[in-house]
């Protein structure tokens, strides 16, 4: 499956090169130069100009130098939220050259024939689309209204945002969108949003720090980040604070990283290389002026405990260009939120560590039946405990401790539409679930993480040393009966063979065609061992010809698991046995003891203490186990 789509089916070399052949410049009619491409409203008339940018300078280029995060500089529609992900973005060439591929062939040359065509590509759902536009731009006394470049000549970010209005219906819809959305869109990474305050509140003592390193690691690692001074109300936005800083406006992050104060470390110190150091942001106003004006700003005295060498590589100025360095604390102090879309490495052959990418697509379904139905695929959230397990579910495997990470992107059906229908309000469960579950889950298990529910395109959880053992993953959306497609990519430090779960539970019998009749959980929840000598202990638990195996636990006497398992049977009289081994790594497994026990289907919950016998029948001890058997097969 390719990954890459075209919007409104134009084909750019095929339009390129019938406009050269027929003499003409290209107007595109999907967004013409008219009030339709501009506003919301159908016939509103405007004094707004359309020129192209031979008719605003007589040497046009689409890069001049490269690009520079001084290059976007935001004219007067609302989208700093844009503006922003597109400074970030120029920080990040092999990100730039996809959105804007083959940049060179699409430059003004004397000596090839202009056809007054571009294309941008634009990542949505998993594709990137590639949207082409005419070089018609907005203008009114002869200058651009929009995006624009500090370089006069220099046309690349204005005719970027024209490609992005066109994708989002018009230029009105980019007035207040979500910063998360548009670094999505530049970058085809995995969006996440933090709200500072609620970070440094619910994390370790060290918060600050964990947020800067993560900060700093994500930057390093080519990620695009983008922070913003939440507004409490609309007479808020645009305030500009006394540090010079401006409220309901978003900054690009263009380096976060460690500055050596140089200049005032003495020679001792400078001769064993330990430099006292400060934590710094580096930030982009995309206005292109009003800076932060506090400690740390362009030309003020802090900037003397640092070498002038040092100055040079940080590009320090005292120009008004928009661009500026913060400390880490005063930067906590106003920013309210950090968005990032980070690139996370998934190259077999990188230097950096790797994670293992798995990608589904699903949808939330009714499918047309009744609530709670087994093909109603669209439970809601947690809250709605009697249909959450509906939800589409997603298997994996933890083998050993490690890092997980979940992103969740709903489709946005209105691609290209000047109306814009909300996002559903989506989010992330992920629960432990019995060790040996092949099926479906029916029921609410032992949490191991849930995000944030919101009403955004995308969702991220991020889960840190998940303990061995089998989860299921469920994207939800809040309320139950919501529908809409969405896409789940699971990124892991090792192996967990993810996969979608479909049946609710398994066909038996030697040609699969006998239907389970009833389900049974048994917990083994620890030994009690008379001997007081170390054993390395495991557990085969077996319910007919059907075996599960516990993980091996070192102690002395008191041993705990505390692991489940799940049977599904189709005759009652079927009997479990459980096996206790000593796991012994220099000689042959020894088997310490085997116990039989009913599970009659009672349709409840009940603890047994079975005694435990060695071969000569001795008693060594007592196994605890709890069974749970439901005549219903997907009870459980």
């Amino acid at each position: 499956m390719t990954n890459r789509r075209r919007f409104g089916d134009q084909n750019y070399t095929k339009i390129k090169k019938t406009c050269i052949k027929n003499g003409n410049l290209f107007v595109d009619s999907l967004f013409p130069p008219t009030s339709a491409s501009l506003f919301l409203e159908q016939g509103r008339s405007s004094d707004i100009v359309w020129r192209r940018p031979a008719e605003l300078h007589d040497n046009p280029h689409l890069f001049v130098e490269g690009a520079s995060a001084n290059d976007v500089t935001q004219g007067i529609l609302g989208n700093c939220w844009f503006v922003s992900a597109c400074s970030a973005l120029t920080h990040n060439q092999h990100l730039l050259n996809r959105v804007i591929p083959h940049a060179e062939s699409q430059e003004w040359h004397s000596e090839k024939k202009y056809a007054g065509v571009f294309r941008f590509r634009f990542w949505r759902f998993g594709k990137w689309v590639e949207v082409v536009i005419d070089d018609l731009l907005p203008t009114r006394g002869g200058k651009l209204l929009f995006a624009r470049s500090k370089t006069p000549n220099e046309f690349w970010s204005a005719l970027l945002e024209k490609a992005f209005a066109k994708l989002y219906g018009c230029y009105e819809n980019l007035v207040g969108g979500h910063l998360s959305d548009a670094l999505q869109d530049v970058s085809g990474g995995v969006a996440q949003t933090l709200n500072v305050a609620k970070f440094l509140a619910n994390e370790a003592p060290d918060a600050s720090q964990m947020l800067f390193n993560n900060l700093k690691e994500a930057f390093d690692n080519e990620a695009l980040i983008v922070a913003a001074i939440a507004a409490k109300t609309k007479g808020e936005i645009e305030e500009a604070l006394d540090c010079g800083l401006v409220k309901g406006h978003a900054y690009a992050v263009t380096a976060v990283r460690y500055v050596e104060l140089d200049a005032k470390s003495n020679v001792l110190r400078s001769i064993l290389g330990q430099h006292a150091r400060i934590q710094m942001i580096r930030l982009q106003n995309p206005w292109g002026e009003k800076e932060w004006n506090g400690p740390w700003s362009d030309g003020s005295k802090e900037w003397e405990q640092v070498t002038d060498s040092q100055k040079q590589t940080l590009g320090i100025t005292v120009d008004e260009d928009g661009e500026f360095w913060m400390p880490w604390d005063s930067f906590l102090q106003y920013f309210t939120d950090i968005s990032l879309c980070q690139m996370i490495n998934t190259r077999i052959f990188s230097s950096s560590k790797r994670y293992h990418e798995e990608v589904f697509y699903g949808e939330w379904t009714t499918n047309g039946a009744k609530s709670g139905a087994p093909n109603d695929y669209a439970g809601g959230c947690l809250n709605f405990s009697a249909t959450f397990c509906n939800n589409p579910q997603f298997l994996f495997n933890v083998s050993q401790p490690g890092e997980i990470m979940l992103a969740l992107t709903q489709d946005e059906v209105n691609e290209g539409m000047k109306k814009r229908d909300p996002y559903v309000t989506i989010g992330i469960h992920v629960m432990k679930v019995e060790n040996n579950r092949m099926h479906r889950v029916h029921q609410a298990m032992t949490p191991a993480g849930t995000s944030d529910y919101a009403s955004a395109r995308s969702i991220f959880l991020h889960l840190r040393d998940v303990p061995v053992g089998r989860y299921i993953a469920l994207p939800t959306t809040y309320a139950p009966r919501e529908q809409t497609a969405f896409m789940l990519r699971i990124y892991s430090d090792h192996g967990i063979d993810p996969r979608p779960l479909t049946k609710h539970a398994p066909s038996l019998g030697l040609w699969g065609c006998r239907q389970a009749t009833s389900v049974t959980r048994i917990t083994v929840d620890g030994v009690s061992l008379d001997c007081q000598e170390e054993v390395n202990a495991y557990c085969i638990v077996e319910c007919g010809k059907k075996k599960a195996r516990t993980s091996s636990v070192k102690g002395r006497g008191e041993i705990s698991w505390k692991e489940q398992f799940v049977f599904h049977r189709a005759f009652d009289e079927e009997h479990f046995a459980i096996e206790v081994w000593n796991d012994r790594w220099l000689s042959r497994n020894l088997k310490m003891s085997r116990v039989r026990f009913d599970a009659p289907i009672d349709n409840g919950t009940r603890e047994l203490l079975l005694k435990l016998n060695d071969s000569q029948g001795k008693s060594i001890g007592y196994l605890k186990v709890i069974v749970a058997a439901f005549d219903d097969p997907m009870y459980l």
